[in-house]
């Protein structure tokens, strides 16, 4: 497996081939090398990951939008998604870049989101 496809494995994001390999080439790793060979360190490894949450924090949204139709009562909607873990993301992110001194991680630890996900309580069943 090259670098390339592992960091395709590794994310969710639907990030452009070109980022990937950017981000591999910022961490000295040329893409089409083994990912399991002796030529990726382990601090690469670990980077790279914490490179693709650094890239989908800053550079893409928390939420997408979504399309709904409805007919007669039914109603489909299609392609909403919300990352709600993405605090979860930021600080396994941070640990990452805090345990090599990156300074990736100063930008992380400024990036506060602005919408916070408010917890809904059924008051008629307290």
């Amino acid at each position: 497996m090259t670098v390339l496809e592992w960091l395709k494995a590794r994310t969710r994001y639907s990030f452009n081939e070109d980022t990937l390999v950017t981000i591999a080439l910022d961490r000295g790793c040329d893409p089409s090398e083994d990912f399991y060979g002796d030529n990726v360190s382990e601090r690469q490894k670990e980077l790279m990951k914490a490179d693709i949450i650094f890239t989908a924090v800053l550079l893409s949204p928390s939420n997408t939008s979504s399309l709904s139709q409805s007919h007669n009562g039914y109603q489909k909607t299609i392609g909403q998604e919300q990352d709600f873990y993405q605090d979860k993301k930021i600080a396994y992110a941070i640990q990452i870049y805090k345990k090599y001194d990156d300074e990736n991680a100063a930008i992380l630890e400024s990036t506060k989101r602005k919408i916070r996900q408010v917890p809904i309580i059924d008051v008629m069943h307290l």
